[in-house]
């Protein structure tokens, strides 16, 4: 795939995966908890389940939300009893579903959806496999959590001249393994904004090869933890990280930063001394206080930027030059 193509791909998938996920309540309803749960089984197939405890304050006797296109084996339970009067229809880049009730309903409620699809999975290469997607909160969520399951016998890479969130953006709040596959977790405690990742997958074997996943699995989760230890060992004795010849540490970081991010250090670009009071940011960018401290927190951990407490304040300095 040539890189034209690529940009093209992924600025479309930017347009549409805004809708992906959207469980479109009336604004009465707060969702006490939401869960995705996506399982990539195959290069071409994601098992997802989405699980929803719902809390209407008055009568409702419909619902009506989007998934992703080309969905099949759809299943949507409430209460843990299994609708049949849901339609769902195949529009442009989406999947609308109507489910009408005969009889009205309010309080408490869980929801579960089931579906398989091929979307949004792009193959980057023979081996390497990419997942992008996004969830908006078009209601309140009070307690947000993402999970995705790797193939059977993919791993996240490791590059040099890469920073990790080249691979995995954003950073996943938990990585670990059920002893065959990889598992990311991203978690929000409360969600107001928009959720996007993008996660880069490698194939290193065979499916088939149960032992020798184990095995290099292992061996990468080892040298993961004896580069992330001397790693922080660097950043307090102050030592410069190595950069590819011919390629800043920006120019590599820039390339994978989220939008909200690129906003941020755009700034801090623009700014004199390259800082900013936060203050100042949330005035310029227009983020809410919630989203700011969100991204300079993401920024922070991956070195992009320093958080300077000043009083009751920040002074949020850019790192990379």
């Amino acid at each position: 795939m040539d890189r034209e193509n690529y940009k093209g791909i992924t600025k479309y998938l930017l347009l549409i995966l805004i809708l992906t996920f959207l469980i479109n309540f009336v604004s009465s309803a707060v969702y006490d908890s939401y869960q995705e749960k996506a399982e990539i089984i195959s290069e071409d197939e994601i098992h997802e389940t989405i699980e929803i405890f719902i809390n209407a304050d008055k009568s409702e006797n419909s619902i009506n939300f989007f998934l992703v296109p080309r969905i099949s084996n759809l299943q949507i339970y409430m209460d843990n009893k299994k609708l049949e009067s849901c339609d769902a229809k195949e529009k442009v880049g989406e999947t609308e579903v109507l489910c009408s009730f005969e009889k009205s309903f309010i309080g408490k409620h869980f929801f579960k959806i089931e579906f398989d699809s091929d979307y949004p999975l792009i193959k980057l290469n023979q081996e390497r496999l990419m997942f992008r997607s996004g969830y908006e909160p078009v209601v309140e969520t009070e307690r947000f959590i993402f999970v995705l399951q790797l193939p059977l016998g993919y791993i996240i890479p490791e590059e040099p001249d890469k920073d990790e969130t080249f691979f995995i953006n954003p950073q996943a709040d938990n990585i670990y393994s059920d002893g065959q596959r990889i598992i990311l977790k991203w978690e929000e405690k409360q969600l107001d904004e928009k959720f996007e990742i993008s996660v880069i997958s490698e194939q290193i074997t065979k499916p088939f090869n149960l032992n020798l996943i184990l095995i290099i699995a292992l061996i990468i989760g080892i040298l993961f933890y004896v580069l992330y230890i001397k790693k922080i060992k660097k950043k307090k004795q102050g030592t410069a990280i190595k950069r590819k010849k011919g390629k800043s540490k920006t120019e590599i970081l820039e390339g994978h930063l989220i939008e909200s991010e690129k906003i941020i250090v755009d700034e801090l670009k623009k700014a004199e001394k390259n800082q900013l009071w936060q203050k100042q940011l949330q005035i310029k960018t227009g983020f809410s206080k919630a989203k700011l401290s969100r991204t300079i927190r993401n920024l922070e951990s991956r070195n992009v930027i320093k958080k300077i407490p000043f009083g009751n304040t920040n002074t949020i300095k850019l790192r990379i030059k």
